[in-house]
């Protein structure tokens, strides 16, 4: 049996072991943000209810950041007895009109004005940029090469600032496309295409394809695979994980949705393998048509399996995910679920 089989069946039967209460390094998080009248501090106090140790609080954007200005809400997680693990994007926008970032211009400007940030926000852990394969949200320079070799640029001085600080640094997030299409290509390249097609069928299907998956299940060997399959499955994930084997991050951070435990124990499994380092997740979440609360619990146990450390579920009401709390602040089934788990009860 294929080593990641093993490993996949080992966490499988992981899954039916009860995670107790809360340790002092507690791996699992919430990126919960601040909506309608609530402020950071109230955010905090939610997180820590639910019984993590971890919060992913709003991006912070160099290119609006007001230097040697106090900034009070920086204070509040750590109040709250939340270690941070804090996204920094250079520029960009999330919302209409909706812009990626970019690479710095001026790196020891850059520097600056990173380190001023870290200092007021004392993150354990920098995350640099949002899911950095991905052009909604960073692209700099014409081509995917371009981009690939500025974000390295950048991750390198990002990373210098925050060891500098004791602070672990880590990449924006591969996304989880990206990392499938690359778990997917190993198990070919090791000569199981069942295991490929399996594979395959569990992680590619979407709500608007949901044979996606088993289409692919044609292709026995990477040779078969069509170039433009491959680029349109990896989305750059391959050269952004040659990035990550050489970079001097501390781990490499993974953002997944999508139900399935085990094949996302696969992916982790092969990120950490392939790129030579732990592997951590500050998004972790369901999709609203895959949203059934059945899956949360064996989603936090593969994670806990898998030592993807930390994982942080990605609770934010949004056109295509669900928060773990409805609009008046209780929670909705599938943050029972979280809290269950967190609590250690079955």
């Amino acid at each position: 049996m294929p080593r990641l089989m093993r490993f996949a069946f080992a966490v499988l039967l992981g899954l039916a072991v009860r995670i107790g209460p809360a340790s002092a390094d507690n791996p699992f998080g919430v990126m919960l943000w601040p909506g309608g009248g609530d402020d950071l501090a109230l955010v905090a106090a939610r997180a820590k209810g639910l019984g993590v140790g971890w919060l992913r609080p709003p991006a912070v954007f160099v290119d609006r950041w007001q230097m040697d200005v106090p900034c009070p809400i920086c204070a509040e997680p750590a109040r709250a007895g939340l270690d941070v693990a804090l996204t920094v994007r250079n520029g960009g926008r999330d919302y209409a009109p909706r812009r990626p970032s970019a690479a710095p211009a001026d790196l020891e400007a850059y520097k600056r004005t990173l380190a001023s940030i870290l200092d007021s926000w004392k993150p354990r852990i920098l995350v640099v940029e949002n899911e950095e394969n991905n052009p909604q949200f960073y692209r700099t320079g014409a081509s995917s090469a371009e981009s690939i070799a500025a974000y390295g640029r950048e991750l390198t001085a990002a990373c210098g600032v925050a060891h500098a600080r004791g602070i672990a640094c880590t990449n924006g997030g591969l996304s989880g496309d990206a990392a499938a299409a690359l778990t997917w290509l190993a198990l070919l390249e090791r000569g199981v295409p069942e295991a490929a097609c399996n594979f395959a069928k569990r992680a590619f299907d979407r709500e608007d394809a949901r044979q996606a998956g088993e289409n692919l299940c044609r292709y026995r060997t990477p040779a078969e695979v069509p170039a433009e399959t491959r680029t349109a499955l990896l989305h750059d994930g391959d050269g952004f994980l040659a990035l990550y084997r050489s970079a001097p991050i501390d781990m490499i951070n993974l953002h997944w949705f999508g139900h399935d435990a085990t094949v996302f124990v696969n992916a982790a499994d092969v990120l950490a393998h392939a790129g030579g380092k732990p592997v951590m997740s500050n998004e972790i979440g369901q999709w609203r048509w895959d949203a059934d609360p059945i899956y949360v619990r064996p989603l936090l146990r593969a994670a806990f399996a898998a030592g993807v450390n930390p994982a942080i579920w990605f609770s934010i009401d949004t056109p295509s995910t669900l928060s773990l709390f409805n609009d008046d602040g209780s929670l909705r089934q599938t943050g029972r679920e979280f809290v269950h788990q967190m609590s250690g009860r079955r």
